[in-house]
């Protein structure tokens, strides 16, 4: 991938990558289904969704080096407990993260030890949408 910025506008081949990986859902609920510590709850649900095709609606996170973005081509897909900390309506952060796992805004040291560095998930997200 060619190094892209991520302060303007995107261009429209990166507006498509954002696009593909939003709609493939978030790489960290995919990974966490692998994770030893996923409750069997959250399998179902997520396969659930998966082959039902439903909206598996995630944010595109921008992935940094050295504190600065290192463009639009250089992100992943994560939901809104993933990437903000968003909680469910009625839970707790304690619920979320024994459900979901952790949180990247409620716990980067604990979200990379769970579910990889940077380029860990880029690298995941890449084989998702088949640039590998």
């Amino acid at each position: 991938m060619k190094r892209g910025r991520s302060t303007t506008t995107p261009t429209r081949e990166e507006s498509e990558r954002i696009e593909k990986c939003k709609a493939r859902g978030c790489i960290a609920c995919r990974l966490w289904v692998e994770h030893p510590d996923c409750p069997p709850e959250f399998r179902i649900r997520f396969t659930h969704y998966s082959d039902d095709g439903l909206d598996l609606a995630a944010d595109y996170h921008h992935l940094l080096s050295g504190g600065i973005r290192r463009g639009h081509m250089y992100g992943v897909a994560l939901c809104a407990w993933h990437h903000r900390g968003v909680l469910d309506w009625g839970s707790t952060g304690k619920h979320m993260q024994a459900f979901y796992g952790p949180s990247l805004a409620r716990g980067s040291k604990a979200f990379h030890d769970t579910f990889g560095d940077d380029q860990a998930l880029l690298d995941k997200q890449a084989e998702i949408l088949g640039e590998t």
